[in-house]
């Protein structure tokens, strides 16, 4: 299947799926989590947050594929903040 998306877009099957960025604010809650996402079939990677601005510490998260409010329901499940959502750019 050819998919002509947006980098920060991936192609599913026949349809698109945008990716979120769960702010964690650590790597260590990053890592667990991306972990934890990725074991209930997720695509999931740890991102950094370049921007310079440290309102969320040390600026980590997670790239979430899928339905965000499902991903976030885990991680809160298994104590991993969750400090913001932002879309991927």
């Amino acid at each position: 299947m050819y998919c002509n998306a947006k980098p920060s877009i991936f192609c599913i099957g026949v349809g698109i799926l945008k990716g979120n960025i769960i702010i964690t604010g650590t790597i260590t809650y990053a890592i667990r989590g991306r972990d934890l996402l990725r074991k209930h079939s997720f695509r999931a990677s740890v991102e950094r947050n370049l921007s310079g601005s440290n309102r969320y510490g040390c600026g980590y998260g997670i790239a979430v594929y899928g339905d965000i409010n499902e991903a976030v329901r885990i991680l809160k499940d298994h104590n991993i903040k969750v400090l913001d959502i932002a879309p991927v750019i």
